[in-house]
């Protein structure tokens, strides 16, 4: 493999683009095709000229597992450990979480006592109390998939899945729990039930992980280590981590072209090789890297890898609203992480993050003020919003600003918004998920395609995830 085409150019494109390069006796020439004017994907980051950072995208990232070791390990690698914003578990902005539901917030547990305390969300239990009843919940009957609700549902009750699982799914995928794969989104959870018969038993007494853990010789993942970080940023905004892969990629002569959408994809096994026809030219490489979502592929294979191009285009896209707001002085009722809304509670807005509460550091400096940020939408942006092509931002501004000021009693204007909208940006893991990765993995390896699928439409949407996947 001597020339490789790394097809799309947001953070998983980004990083496969990075590690290739650095194993340069192996891969001669790498082409990086991006469809649009910029790179970076949904990262984006604004600085405004009284100095506040807002983030339009993901906000912080997770440094738990080898997941978020590895990205740690990329951004030391890139120059970015004195620009690291760390926060530590014992930080309100880390550990305080809340759920919104019946017209007030409850705080989630956030210590080990607190599992024991009993919760209006769970039907006056404690957590503790579900978790020691788990283990004596029948197994369920039957093979296959099963969605993420009615999993949770049967093991730990349906009030946690309503008030628990539910908002998280809304808060990490905006999507509906009911309609999501328990199998792709808790792949542990769902083995150890059907080795076991229980989480419980399973996660404690199952087969341990297989694998070798990453090897990754980095001093910033070793202070994380050490202090205990539960997430980062940085301080310029998580945007910055993209224009750095950016200058890497260019500085080790990685050839980078955007506005070149890929329109077709044809292989010639025999010689593998692989056509790339974009809009302007085409190209030929040895091998294709995809980092575009799967139904962005799947057009590109249609009517000769119908394994492929039908497999890729089952799972829809949630779109999401989000809605950037900055309030002079200190308005929040409590510091913490944030709040989730369960789908359940009349309301357009999946979640507001205490952007001012977790990195006061991208706060405007001089004067106190409290940075929000809404999602809004999902998987329910069309029946609540309509086309996203058609939807004026002015309105999910209005909708967020007076939900966020009967949740939290906020009565003032902000003093500066941002408001966007992220069109079919996180892949939903719709039942049977699991099923098809592996009919796609088989039939590459059956036909000796060079294709390799990475990014947030396979196995995790995080930015770590995704991240990840591309080495």
């Amino acid at each position: 493999m001597t020339s490789v085409a790394v097809i799309g150019g947001g953070i998983t494109g980004l990083s496969a683009a990075y590690y290739l390069s650095k194993a340069p006796q192996a891969v001669k020439k790498i082409v990086l095709l991006e469809g649009s004017s910029r790179v970076g994907g949904w990262m984006q980051s604004t600085r405004t000229e009284e100095g506040a950072i807002f983030e339009h995208g993901p906000r912080s990232l997770r440094t738990a597992g080898d997941a978020g070791a590895n990205v740690l390990g990329m951004a030391d690698d890139l120059g970015l450990s004195d620009q690291i914003l760390p926060v530590l578990p014992s930080h309100e902005g880390a550990k305080n979480r809340f759920i919104y539901a019946g017209g007030k917030l409850h705080k989630l547990p956030s210590s080990f006592s607190g599992l024991f305390r009993r919760y209006e969300l769970f039907a006056g239990q404690s957590p503790a109390r579900l978790g020691l009843r788990e283990p004596f919940v029948p197994k369920r009957e039957g093979e296959g998939d099963e969605s993420v609700h009615s999993f949770f549902s049967r093991r730990l009750g349906p009030q946690f899945a309503d008030n628990a699982i539910d908002p998280m799914i809304r808060g990490i995928w905006a999507g509906d729990c009911r309609l999501l794969s328990v199998q792709a989104l808790f792949p542990s959870m769902y083995q150890a039930e059907r080795r076991k018969g229980s989480i419980t038993r399973g996660m404690l007494f199952g087969p341990k992980q297989k694998g070798t853990p990453l090897q990754i010789n980095s001093t910033l993942l070793q202070q994380a280590r050490k202090e205990r970080w539960a997430i980062w940023s940085l301080r310029e905004g998580l945007e910055t981590l993209s224009h750095a892969l950016r200058e890497n990629l260019v500085e080790n002569g990685v050839e980078i072209l955007t506005d070149s959408f890929v329109e077709r994809l044809d292989f010639d096994t025999a010689e593998q090789v692989v056509q790339v026809t974009t809009l302007n030219e085409q190209l030929q490489v040895d091998h294709v890297i995809s980092a575009v979502p799967s139904q962005c592929l799947a057009p590109m294979l249609a009517g000769r890898h119908p394994v492929l191009s039908d497999n890729l285009s089952v799972n829809p896209s949630a779109t999401v609203g989000l809605v950037n707001l900055e309030y002079a002085g200190a308005v929040l009722p409590s510091e913490g992480f944030g709040y989730l809304v369960p789908s359940l509670e009349p309301e357009k807005v999946l979640g507001v993050v205490f952007d001012s509460s977790t990195f006061p550091q991208h706060n405007r400096p001089g004067s106190a003020t409290t940075r929000l940020t809404a999602m809004m939408g999902g998987t329910w942006f069309p029946q609540q919003f309509g086309d996203p092509d058609k939807v004026d931002t002015s309105h999910l501004l209005d909708v967020a600003v007076e939900t966020i000021g009967q949740h939290l009693n906020i009565t003032a204007s902000p003093l500066r918004s941002f408001s966007v909208i992220h069109k079919d940006c996180i892949p939903q893991y719709t039942l049977g998920h699991t099923d098809r990765l592996e009919q796609m993995d088989s039939y590459i390896t059956e036909q000796q395609l060079p294709l390799s699928l990475v990014g947030c439409s396979y196995r995790g949407v995080g930015v770590n995830d995704c991240i990840l996947s591309s080495r």
